[in-house]
């Protein structure tokens, strides 16, 4: 009797484990890929997400850039587009382009050497600096003039860049610049004016004494 629970003990053990299969090695497309490595893919997803925030929109070519032979012109037309479409100079004013010019800097020294993104060199990027300023967005006073409309311009063209000059342009012209900055608006995401906004910031600006 004591035999047989014996060979009953060792033929169920023996069944337990021819079951119990070895673990096989992970193939190398299932290994576990390093917290280094994670956080590295993370921080460029990242950094690429938040330089697709409000980039110039298509449409400007070298040639419409102001002085476009200058060694400002050809500096931008060579760095700018190597992340998106050229920015023209009145994108920003001579007070915004510094800090967006410098934030566009951070990003590309962040860049890794694989997307073969090229940063401009310390005098490059003064000269670059300089030419935007040069040639960047004229503003209007601190005291917009009084009219139907002012509140309306204020408020939708201050959502992206200072605040230009309302005499900057004729009242024809005023039409084709402001479609355009429409055109912007939507490519950039942000939030367009209202039918009635529109009416009243063409309505302030083509009432307004041209100088």
């Amino acid at each position: 009797m004591r035999l047989f629970w014996r060979m009953s003990v060792g033929l169920v053990c023996t069944a337990v484990a021819a079951c119990q299969k070895p673990p096989e090695p992970p193939s190398r497309g299932s290994e576990e890929t390093p917290d280094s490595a994670v956080g590295s893919s993370r921080s460029d997803s990242l950094l690429l997400l938040s330089a697709k925030i409000a980039l110039p929109p298509e449409g400007f070519s070298p040639a419409d850039l102001p002085d476009p032979n200058s060694v400002g012109a050809e500096l931008v037309a060579k760095y700018c587009v190597q992340c998106h479409a050229l920015p023209t100079p009145t994108a920003h004013s001579a007070t915004d382009w510094p800090r967006v010019v410098r934030r566009m800097w951070l990003r590309m020294d962040r860049l890794p050497e694989a997307f073969g993104v090229q940063p401009p060199l310390a005098g490059e990027r003064a000269q670059m600096l300089n030419y935007l300023t040069d040639y960047a967005l004229v503003v209007s006073g601190s005291a917009l003039p009084a009219g139907r409309g002012r509140e309306d311009f204020a408020k939708v063209c201050s959502r992206c860049h200072a605040l230009p000059d309302p005499a900057a342009h004729s009242a024809q012209d005023w039409v084709a610049v402001f479609q355009r900055m429409e055109r912007n608006m939507g490519r950039m995401k942000v939030s367009p004016p209202t039918a009635a906004e529109s009416e009243g910031i063409l309505v302030y600006l083509q009432g307004l004494p041209q100088k």
